[in-house]
């Protein structure tokens, strides 16, 4: 089955049109990543996509609630242990990163670490943990004794828990969510999926761009039962 882009933008608009009005804060919108460490599709997503929307657009950071499950298309056999699809290295780096996002649960601390590793050569991103670890201010020692013993151990267990509990299940990845709605072959679109999502008034300024073209004919799909076809707000709305 593929997840149409309609079909995300409809549920992600019913719950943001269904939500209460409230005078507290709006909740921040749940992104979450479903991925591996050596995918190149991945890596590309996080520097290309992620990264410069969370890392460089503080409207967008303050209003998302980021996870990275660091698992993927791995899969636990009863004579090898953990295959992860890129060979072992790449089961250590989930690892690391598990345990990144563990330690340092605020998303401006490893966002930036994530983003230091993901941008390295594939074939050199274990060698990049202690440089990566150094500029994001992280214990470098710690990531790895995390990532060597039985907390890493358990953190992969989790990530893979997670992962299998997915419904539907991921097809690939990066496998992507918004307040817990699959994008689909939609990922790139992240940021017109977090405005339609967000309930708070006013959205982040951006959230008016004029969008992609396929993001625009994905909106322009988007009927709602007994509201009709659904645009985007304008600037002055």
């Amino acid at each position: 089955m593929h997840w149409r882009p309609a079909v995300t933008l409809w549920l992600l608009l019913a719950a943001a049109l269904g939500a209460p009005a409230a005078a507290a804060a709006a909740p921040r919108v749940e992104v979450t990543l479903f991925g591996e460490a050596l995918c190149p599709y991945t890596a590309k997503w996080v520097t290309d996509t992620l990264a410069p929307l969370l890392k460089f657009d503080k409207e967008f950071s303050d209003i998302v609630d980021f996870k990275y499950v660091a698992w993927g298309n791995a899969h636990n056999t009863t004579t090898q242990g953990v295959q992860c699809q890129h060979g072992s290295n790449e089961c250590s780096l989930n690892r690391v990163i598990n345990c990144a996002t563990h330690h340092y649960p605020d998303q401006a601390k490893w966002l930036p670490f994530v983003n230091c590793l993901e941008s390295a050569p594939l074939r050199q991103m274990l060698e990049a943990v202690d440089e990566c670890a150094d500029k994001a201010g992280m214990d470098a020692g710690a990531l790895h004794e995390c990532a060597e013993g039985q907390q890493g151990e358990e953190l992969e267990r989790e990530a893979a828990r997670q992962t299998d509990g997915l419904c539907p299940p991921h097809a690939y990845v990066p496998w992507v969510l918004v307040d817990g709605v699959p994008l689909g072959e939609s990922f790139d679109a992240l940021k017109l999926f977090i405005c339609v999502a967000y309930t708070g008034n006013p959205k982040p300024a951006h959230c008016y761009d004029p969008p992609a073209a396929a993001a625009s004919s994905a909106a322009a799909q988007l009927v709602l039962p007994g509201v009709g076809h659904v645009t985007r707000p304008t600037a002055s709305a």
